[in-house]
């Protein structure tokens, strides 16, 4: 892949792009809800509290220089959320920046220009519980939202979306990554990035479209007590009785983060070791299995 062009130095910190901000919208007003304000103000409040959400989206100079163009997509769950962080892992928190993990991968040339967007819970109800968290997450509506929040700035590529969810946003059979594998937007590659690794989540993922990467990384560092064993031999089993396509990745992998917080520390180190392959030809890394 050919080294992106140098741009103009920036101020230290400062991110090569823009961020777009937007909310879920209300679930689509039937002919008689539509009448007037207190039919609109219902029809709002169909969309149950616990799946709003705030968006938020990054679009690189890299991106935005031919906005026609369709960019493959990132779609970063965060995990559970008690401190009520807006835009956690998107300029909110302290754990880190997806934006800027994938600024560097683009600025280096590693991975081809992309959009990142997250939706961040306005219940904080919804993740409080990692079990419990996102649920019901909807994909598609995700996905229409980015793309009407970005119009005339970039398009999406829906044939290259990559979900990520870390932590509690792939602790939920019921939601957060689990549903959006079952969305009619077809996923391209799922990260499901040390998470609880519980075995009612394995036959979903392993169950996923066979068209689907899907990648499972954790850590035994800071959470070691976890159904990790029973995890793999149902995972296993459901791959066996749902195969993948011929080189498409059903991929379990323990990693070994050498900075400090390796819960927190496995984002940037997945996203660096898998981005680049699900977004070339090449479907395995050349990457060790620990830190760079």
């Amino acid at each position: 892949m050919a080294a992106a062009k140098a741009g103009p130095r920036l101020p230290a910190g400062q991110l090569d792009g823009a961020t777009y901000d937007y909310e879920r919208p209300p679930a689509p007003a039937s002919g008689a809800a539509s009448q007037g304000a207190a039919q609109a103000g219902a029809a709002a409040n169909a969309v149950p509290p616990e799946q709003r959400w705030l968006g938020r989206a990054f679009v690189h100079r890299l991106a935005a220089a031919d906005p026609a163009r369709p960019l493959p997509i990132l779609v970063f769950l965060h995990g559970t959320n008690a401190a009520q962080i807006k835009y956690r892992w998107m300029g909110g928190g302290q754990e880190g920046d997806v934006r800027r993990i994938a600024a560097e991968l683009m600025e280096a040339g590693r991975i081809p220009p992309m959009l990142v967007a997250a939706p961040s819970a306005v219940l904080p109800a919804a993740v409080a519980v990692a079990r419990t968290s996102w649920p019901a997450f909807d994909l598609d509506t995700f996905l229409d939202a980015t793309a009407a929040r970005l119009r005339g700035v970039a398009t999406l590529d829906r044939t290259r979306v990559v979900v990520a969810g870390h932590s509690g946003g792939g602790c939920n059979s019921a939601g957060g990554i689990a549903t959006a594998l079952r969305a009619s937007t077809p996923v391209h590659a799922a990260l499901v990035v040390d998470t609880c690794m519980d075995v009612d989540i394995a036959l979903p993922l392993a169950r996923s479209s066979p068209t689907t990467h899907v990648v499972v990384s954790w850590q035994t560092m800071t959470w070691a007590r976890r159904p990790i064993s029973d995890f793999r031999r149902a995972f296993q089993s459901g791959v066996e009785a749902h195969p993948a396509a011929p080189g498409v990745l059903r991929e379990l992998e323990q990693l070994q983060p050498t900075e400090p917080m390796p819960h927190d520390a496995m984002v940037p180190l997945v996203l660096r070791r898998w981005l680049p392959p699900l977004l070339s030809p090449d479907a395995a890394p050349s990457v060790p299995c620990v830190s760079p």
